[in-house]
């Protein structure tokens, strides 16, 4: 397995590297991803949490302890054209439109699919934006330090 060289991902102070990954992770992963590379394991909140490079993209999926896939977070930067048409056209109607776009990422669940869009304004507090794959704004709240999406999210 590769390990991940290049600084690209931020972790909080209760992760820890993982160096002696579960064979049930490790292929339930190896099975999903197959085309990952630059792959680093982590341990989160709880899960196995696997960086890595898929399609160009920074990318992390999500596994319990006996080796479920329980999420994946693709990170798309700030291009909003990768969004569904459904979700660019709600935020562009949105009176966040005009404030400034910090990330936007697709997170899938094996019950769900949304889009967080986190924008900032000078003079404002930092916002995320949850989006569902239709367009349909699911919850808009305040962007707070240490407050990352867990696979057991709802809405």
């Amino acid at each position: 397995m590769a390990l991940w060289g290049v600084v690209g991902f931020t972790g909080c102070d209760d992760n820890d590297d993982v160096t002696n990954l579960p064979e049930v992770i490790e292929n339930a992963f190896n099975d999903k991803f197959p085309d990952a590379t630059w792959v680093e394991w982590e341990r989160k909140a709880g899960y196995y949490v696997a960086e890595f490079r898929q399609d160009g993209m920074d990318v992390e999926a999500w596994y319990d302890n006996q080796g479920s896939w329980r999420m994946t977070e693709s990170d798309f930067g700030r291009n909003l054209t990768l969004l569904p048409q459904a979700v660019q056209t709600t935020f562009q109607s949105s009176g966040y439109s005009q404030w400034t776009v910090d990330d936007i990422d697709k997170y899938e669940c094996p019950d769900k699919t949304f889009y967080l869009i986190e924008v900032k304004k000078a003079g404002q507090r930092d916002r995320k934006l949850f989006y569902s794959q239709d367009g349909l704004l699911l919850k808009d709240v305040e962007d707070k330090e240490n407050d990352d999406v867990l696979p057991t999210i709802s809405f």
